[in-house]
């Protein structure tokens, strides 16, 4: 039965995984994460801590509105442009990838993308853009434009014909940036056609991807339907060794993070967050320890194993899992290739999700709004993500309990197995 679902499930995780267009995504995502969490350390100092209302204001008669205001600047010039980022550090990537010049393809791309992007006139103003369309509801429209402009323009820059030769005394950097003033001309003027055919047909290229493409799959992918077979797939390769993050986060990392934009927005602006899935959700109550819940394997081992291999292994993984990393236990123990634990991995990743959404749903929990470090120790990731809801890290323990309580007895069985191969 494993070998016939392992020859079903490697070879697609493996394309996947090598796909060149969501290595560039992974990558692009990664190079803004630092900017990313700072602003969410300042939204969630701005929320509880600072500003009228807040804890200090509360104690001390100190809103510190100055430090506020910091804050929220910090916040706009990172968040609130997120899309144009993404576009810029996602193009690099695969830039690089394709062994071209990244700056040069960088900046062709983000004025692709702006090419798409609806800009209003004000008579006062001058010219503008949204943040609206820079921000989260942009992602989608940065991601296809990062694809089409850099592919386009490697395309028609491997026409000699297009390419302007200078001659040898030009210094390089120059004589690089006139070699592809024709390419990257026809790859702007392209998309300005193309903005210029929307919006003839009355609406912004922009409005019809976010309504067509990015909220359909925002409602799959966080449906209960969705999330189950998500993460059962994600147990199932990280049960037959294969790093799952690598082939999913790419695909998952921009919904949620639209999800978790969309929240500390609404917080920001004193409203009621509604969005349930994000990424410090899934890190909060299905990722304790690290995939599969491998805290709870740790606590589950010290309490009712009786093998004196299984209890050294958890000692040398309970640090890693309390950080979130799952490696030493997945590799050492091991989970993988091993049936009897991934049953258990997968059933507590389903029940964290299943108890952290309806407690969201019914209010017992907060709505996660800041994006912790992933490494952040269980229970306390809850408390912190949901701006320092103290009931939502009370259900984030009972989570990690739970979790204990379905490991056990399968840490049962695998001591029985053990004691009857010593038998025979």
């Amino acid at each position: 039965m494993m070998d016939k679902i392992s020859n079903l499930l490697l070879p697609i995780a493996e394309k996947l995984s090598k796909n060149k267009y969501l290595s560039a995504i992974r990558d692009g995502f990664v190079s803004i994460m630092p900017l990313v969490l700072t602003a969410s350390l300042f939204t969630l100092i701005n929320c509880v801590f600072v500003g009228k209302g807040n804890y200090l204001d509360k104690w001390f008669g100190m809103p510190c509105t100055g430090f506020a205001q910091i804050g929220g600047v910090i916040g706009s010039a990172s968040m609130s442009v997120m899309a144009i980022l993404l576009v810029f550090t996602t193009s690099k990537a695969l830039a690089s990838q394709y062994k071209m010049d990244t700056s040069i393809t960088g900046a062709v791309a983000v004025v692709s993308f702006l090419c798409l992007t609806p800009f209003v006139s004000d008579a006062k103003l001058g010219e503008y853009v949204t943040t609206y369309y820079l921000g989260a509801a942009g992602m989608f429209t940065a991601f296809i434009s990062v694809i089409v402009s850099v592919e386009l323009l490697r395309f028609l820059m491997s026409f000699k014909a297009l390419l302007i030769k200078m001659p040898e005394s030009v210094p390089t950097g120059i004589a690089r940036s006139f070699n592809s003033i024709i390419p990257v001309a026809l790859t702007v003027i392209l998309f300005a056609l193309l903005r210029i055919v929307t919006d003839a047909m009355g609406a912004p290229l922009n409005d019809l991807i976010f309504t067509w493409i990015q909220t359909p799959f925002t409602a799959i992918v966080s449906s209960p339907i969705g999330m189950i077979i998500i993460y059962i797939l994600y147990m199932l390769l990280w049960g037959f060794g294969i790093h799952s993050a690598y082939i999913f986060n790419p695909i998952l990392e921009p919904i949620y993070l639209v999800s978790l934009t969309a929240n500390a927005t609404a917080i920001a602006a004193h409203q009621s967050a509604t969005a349930i899935i994000t990424k410090p959700f899934l890190d909060s109550v299905a990722f304790m320890g690290g995939a599969g819940n491998m805290l709870a394997l740790v606590i589950a081992i010290f309490i009712v194993s009786k093998r004196q291999d299984y209890k050294v292994i958890a000692k040398l993984g309970f640090a890693p899992a309390l950080f979130n990393i799952s490696e030493p236990l997945m590799f050492g123990l091991p989970v993988v290739m091993n049936p009897i634990l991934i049953i258990p991995m997968i059933l507590t990743t389903l029940a964290g999700l299943g108890i952290g959404a309806l407690a969201t749903q019914i209010g017992l929990m907060a709505h996660t709004y800041v994006l912790i470090p992933w490494t952040t120790p269980p229970v306390i990731s809850a408390f912190l993500a949901t701006g320092g809801d103290i009931l939502s890290g009370v259900v984030g323990l009972v989570i990690l309990v739970i979790s204990i309580l379905i490991y056990i007895p399968f840490v049962k069985v695998m001591d029985k197995e053990a004691q009857v191969q010593i038998e025979e």
